[in-house]
């Protein structure tokens, strides 16, 4: 917990480093990985970490068990039977997942802020509640270890949001997702990275620092919200909450390798967040969703979210409530649309792979698959980027100004400080445009008469750092339809080298960044099913279905 309150700020470094070993100093020293063999897990180039909490001793067998065989479904059923009927005490099961987060920190430095204490405390209290009223009834979510990204607010604990200003400034009150999931029996335990601004696919800051894909560190581990995706690849954590305006949920579960989902705007609680673009500003509404071990996990957080009214508690929420619909079974006839890539960028080795594999699955499982382009998504890039750039992005270079702190790489990539703001007459434009691409991929809906959308998030795996230049997975931000990230597998060794690339130089640099295999060695492989605009109960079930079938469930 942050404890700094002079009036008087330092310069970035020594706020950074004051906030890294306050960091370090939470983890308690039995939970540490001794020095060396720290650095003989991670000395590869190309280092997995995945298999080092059943390795480090750290944890013991029951730790273990509930950490790696379960997902946020199964806990809670064994959370609501308690121990005294073969089940487990939220103590136990917190300070299981506290000690797991410890570990995937020290191997890939995905965690801001550590709640242990406080997360362990409240889950002692709420095991004595239960011991004395044992017939009351258990909220949905009763002692469940939930971690948040950095930018939700929590009492008593930073929400820098990777920048400098917001450092050694703790939160009065919670913002509103982490506040309605509180009263619904959740236990907060970590918050985990982001990159500094929010806005950029590699989890770097000056804060905090870089976080690593677990499943190879040379690799990145998406953005922004890639503290999630790795303490969830790590299990450290088997339900986190993310926010997604360009991909922020989905790339990082598509890079570690985790189930994400993308919710429809307005339908998971979004408000009091640290933001990094001015409050109110119109455009694309960033939205706030989970990141899992399970795509079940996924859809039983959308399903108590909705049915809890949200807008109680934002009042910007729609009134959307769960309404407990059918799942399609075995044999249902269903028509999916499949992208092959967003014709900007060719589809790598690895990727093509799995939409091959993934076509032929479904079709042996009497799906009916219907080939489909993505209308005009070379022009409507343009129109997602004006989004970013409606105020100049003249709110968050304000705040890094403010701290003084040298942009990260991968902001400097993007082009922040470029970025023009719009007129009055430009906004309008723009609202007009943007309706004008929504009718269209309404239109493309309708007339191929399809149940969802299947495609690659982009055309490559996991990129080396600082190299994701993808936009093509905001168009369904920008026409808001949910969406999420289904894993796959892995890169195989038949994923060689070729020279695909079809679209021009921009393409060809790209395409080029795969390098085969053996530099690959552990990048996931995933999917993006894509429902329609407000339909997100729909396209939890069908996510369901299309992922028992890609991964034989």
């Amino acid at each position: 917990m942050s404890t700094t309150t002079s009036t008087t700020r330092d310069s970035y470094d020594k706020i950074a480093a004051r906030k890294q070993a306050e960091r370090q100093s939470l983890i308690p020293e039995a939970w540490r990985l001794p020095a060396e063999k720290l650095a003989e897990y991670t000395s590869s180039p190309t280092a997995n970490v995945l298999h080092v909490p059943r390795e480090s001793g750290i944890l013991n067998e029951r730790e273990l068990d509930i950490t790696e065989n379960h997902d946020a479904v199964s806990l809670l059923e064994r959370l609501r039977k308690g121990p005294k009927d073969g089940g487990f005490s939220s103590e136990e099961v917190v300070v299981a997942f506290c000690k797991r987060a410890a570990l995937a920190q020290q191997l890939t430095n995905c965690v801001t802020e550590i709640l242990f204490d406080s997360g362990i405390a409240r889950a002692k209290e709420l095991d004595s509640r239960r011991a004395a009223n044992p017939d009351e009834a258990l909220p949905p979510l009763w002692g469940l270890p939930i971690s948040l990204k950095d930018c939700f607010k929590v009492p008593g604990f930073d929400a820098s949001a990777g920048m400098i200003l917001f450092a050694e400034k703790p939160a009065t009150e919670y913002s509103a997702l982490p506040k309605l999931l509180y009263q619904l029996g959740a236990v907060f335990y970590c918050k985990t990275n982001v990159p500094q601004t929010m806005m950029t696919a590699d989890s770097d800051n000056n804060v905090f620092g870089r976080t690593l894909n677990p499943n190879n560190k040379s690799l990145t581990a998406g953005g922004s919200s890639g503290g999630e995706g790795a303490l969830v690849a790590m299990r450290g954590s088997v339900l986190g909450i993310g926010s997604d305006i360009a991909g922020s949920i989905r790339i990082p579960s598509y890079c570690c390798g985790t189930y994400g989902f993308k919710p429809s705007a307005n339908i998971v609680p979004y408000a009091g967040q640290t933001n990094p673009a001015a409050d109110g500003i119109p455009g694309i509404l960033p939205v706030a969703g989970p990141l899992a071990t399970s795509m079940r996990s996924c859809n039983y957080f959308m399903q108590v979210v909705m049915s809890n009214q949200p807008w109680k508690i934002d009042v910007d929420c729609l009134h959307i409530p769960w309404r407990g619909i059918a799942a399609p079974e075995k044999g249902s006839k269903l028509r999916i649309g499949i992208v092959e890539d967003d014709g900007i960028l060719t589809a790598t080795p690895p990727v093509r792979r799995t939409l091959r594999q993934a076509r032929e699955k479904l079709a042996r499982a009497g799906v009916e698959i219907v080939d489909i382009k993505l209308p005009g998504i070379k022009e409507d890039s343009a129109t997602i980027w004006a989004s970013f750039a409606m105020e100049g992005c003249k709110t968050v270079l304000e705040y890094i100004g403010a701290a003084e702190e040298p942009y990260v790489q991968s902001v400097q990539n993007i082009g922040l400080v470029a970025m023009k703001s719009m007129t009055m007459e430009e906004l309008f434009a723009w609202n007009v445009t943007r309706s004008k691409i929504e009718t269209k991929y309404r239109d493309l809906w309708l007339e191929n008469d399809l149940d969802a959308i299947l495609n690659p998030l982009t055309a490559h795996t996991a990129p080396p750092l600082d190299t994701w230049s993808s936009i093509s997975q905001a168009i369904w931000n920008l026409v808001d339809y949910p969406s999420c990230i289904i894993p796959t597998g892995k890169v195989e060794a038949e994923d060689v080298v070729d020279q695909a690339a079809k679209y021009g130089a921009d393409d060809e640099k790209i395409y080029q960044l795969y390098t085969g295999p053996e530099d690959y060695k552990g990048a996931p492989t995933a999917l993006q099913l894509i429902g329609m605009k407000q339909e997100d109960e729909n396209l939890t079930l069908l996510a369901s279905f299309v992922d028992g079938i890609l991964n034989e469930n």
